[in-house]
């Protein structure tokens, strides 16, 4: 029997768990900009905007390679995710300055030893635990300033109509993958933060800073990507939840979409003058944000907080990006 389609033709991005994250919607991004304040109202600053680098970051692969966790005696950042666009470009940009220990289901492309290998499918104890031993065997007594969570995928839902019309067999084959598309979904992005904030109650400084990146379509219905909202919007609470209860600084940074090649493929095209291409947020714009919250914490919102991301780019490909505090 032919497999059921997805209702969206588009793939799901990428690999199954990590880390190219297409926040993919694009009709849920009205009706919260009048909602937003700025991101440190106990500052009373005005909302914070990334400067202007103009870099394509969006095909580096960070492979472990910038540093050497025994080598170095300074910060220590754990990196979910890292293979792929967004943990890549975040990798890269904080690895300049700090050790970085990466994490993914893909396998290392170079022998070095500050990348953890997870596995791709497995409950969330499996993950959680294969996480929790990767890091100790790699920090030793050290201590994690940041974890950054930067895994994530996407999959449009089953069509509902499909197999409607057939028999008892392409009823249950309906049942069967639309519950596996909320499976794949919670499985890559939700695991990963559980897994992310478990490790980090173990290895983090008091007063560390952990990263979960949402969704900024999340925060509205998704009809048509149920699976995906409804896991990204249990990440949210996750993480104001746990940014509730523990002495890090927990931040939840929900873009509408990333621009990344398959996210650009998905839109169809990769024309940097397109007016739709300006509304993409660059994974450059959130590695500096994350930096400058690492660096200086006076700077980071409270924890719990969801931070929504405004791109502000210009058809030139240069731009900057605005960050809001939603909740």
């Amino acid at each position: 029997m032919t497999s059921i389609i997805s209702k969206r033709t588009i793939s799901t991005v990428a690999r199954s768990m990590p880390s190219s994250l297409a926040v993919a919607s694009s009709g849920t991004s009205s009706g919260h900009g009048n909602s937003l304040q700025n991101i440190s109202p106990s500052l009373g600053q005005k909302f914070r905007q990334t400067p202007k680098p103009h870099h394509n970051h969006s095909r580096s692969v960070y492979n472990g390679q910038q540093n050497d966790l025994k080598a170095k005696s300074n910060k220590n950042v754990l990196i979910l995710g890292s293979r792929g666009v967004l943990g890549s470009t975040i990798a890269n940009h904080l690895g300049a300055e700090w050790n970085i220990l990466g994490a993914d289901v893909v396998p290392s492309q170079d022998s070095n030893n500050n990348y953890i290998r997870l596995p791709q499918h497995g409950s969330v104890a499996d993950l959680s635990l294969c996480l929790y031993r990767g890091v100790s065997q790699h920090i030793g007594k050290k201590k994690l300033d940041a974890v950054i969570c930067a895994s994530g995928g996407w999959a449009g839902d089953v069509d509902p109509e499909i197999g409607s019309g057939g028999g008892e067999e392409e009823q249950e084959d309906y049942v069967k993958e639309a519950a596996g598309v909320v499976e794949r979904m919670i499985r890559v992005n939700y695991y990963p933060v559980v897994a992310g904030s478990l490790v980090g109650q173990k290895f983090m400084n008091r007063g560390g800073l952990f990263i979960m990146i949402g969704a900024s379509a999340a925060l509205s219905p998704t009809p048509g990507m149920i699976a995906y909202g409804s896991s990204k919007a249990a990440a949210h609470h996750y993480l104001q939840t746990f940014g509730a209860d523990t002495p890090v600084t927990s931040v939840g940074i929900l873009p509408l979409m990333l621009d990344t090649p398959a996210n650009r493929a998905m839109m169809g095209g990769d024309a940097d003058d397109d007016d739709r291409y300006t509304k993409m947020v660059k994974p450059i714009h959130i590695a500096h944000e994350i930096g400058e919250w690492i660096r200086n914490p006076h700077l980071r919102p409270h924890s719990g907080s969801l931070v929504k991301v405004i791109a502000k780019n210009r058809k030139d490909g240069s731009g900057e990006a605005a960050f809001h505090l939603v909740r």
